[in-house]
């Protein structure tokens, strides 16, 4: 609700030091997605030094934060970026990020950089998934403390009052309001640990990627109704909530991967197989 950290003002320098929330929740993201990405990329033996590691942690970061921020500035261009000074459109800890303009952006950075390093675009996939949602997850809450993406107007015990002067503020007028990107949190962090434990079924590379797709559309999909910052693609003479379209496209790739893939088939634990075999030989050498 309160988007700052501190206020220091350098009196010297004629500037005043505002960290935001926003950022910060962004940072912790990073920060646990790399620890995602060192520890899963030794777990299935892909071909990548802990400094390779951190730059696809980084590069994915920063697609998904240029394809997050295009997409809102896209969607919003007419009504607010046009009418505000050029320099708003890369003020990124003022909010307004799109989490399926990452979605599109930052595979697309991956694929590039698996290209290049010749490694397992799939495998990569499951693991940018881990971290992708866990930064929703975190993320959401940045929202939370800009005071936007909020729902409509309840009197349900979850509702909650936002302070004046917050985009929320601005239709709630003081009422207490579905804070939508707390149920998105919760939601993400839940689709986050049930990935976590598929992770160990040994699926065929992919269908961890292929999963998320699946979750974080239904999620988005429950949820949309209850946003009150939906944007709206035009079909013809015909509008649907933008999300709605973008969440059946990725729900649809979702299941042609996994089908075409036949991603649900287990593939051999190589690793584990390699470790039992090295164990029974020690047991049988002689002492």
């Amino acid at each position: 609700m309160y988007p700052t950290i501190f206020s220091l003002e350098i009196p010297f320098l004629g500037i005043t030091l505002e960290p935001r929330f926003y950022g910060l929740f962004y940072a912790i993201s990073v920060l646990l997605g790399a620890r995602i990405v060192l520890s899963e990329v030794r777990r299935r033996t892909i071909a990548l030094t802990e400094d390779e590691a951190m730059n696809c942690t980084l590069s994915i970061f920063l697609a998904g934060l240029i394809g997050g921020r295009s997409y809102e500035v896209i969607f919003e261009w007419s009504n607010y970026y046009a009418h505000q000074p050029f320099w708003k459109i890369f003020a990124v800890w003022e909010g307004g990020m799109a989490i399926h303009g990452a979605i599109v952006l930052g595979p697309i950075s991956l694929i590039v950089y698996c290209w290049i390093k010749r490694i397992s675009l799939s495998a990569m996939l499951d693991i940018s998934a881990f971290c992708i949602v866990l930064g929703q997850a975190i993320g959401r809450w940045g929202n939370f403390t800009n005071g936007e993406a909020a729902g409509p107007v309840t009197t349900i015990w979850t509702g909650i009052v936002f302070p004046a002067g917050t985009a929320v503020d601005r239709y709630a007028q003081g009422q207490s309001v579905h804070p939508t990107m707390i149920y998105e949190s919760l939601m993400n962090f839940i689709l986050f640990a049930l990935l976590w434990k598929l992770r160990l079924r040994n699926f065929r590379d992919g269908m961890i990627g292929a999963l998320y797709l699946l979750g974080y559309s239904t999620i988005r999909s429950l949820l949309t109704p209850l946003r009150m910052d939906n944007q709206f693609l035009t079909l013809g003479d015909n509008m649907i909530l933008a999300p709605y379209g973008i969440s059946c496209v990725m729900t649809l790739i979702a299941l042609i991967w996994i089908f075409k893939g036949k991603l649900w088939l287990y593939q051999p634990d190589l690793k584990g197989q390699v470790q039992d075999l090295r164990k029974s030989l020690k047991k049988s050498s002689p002492s």
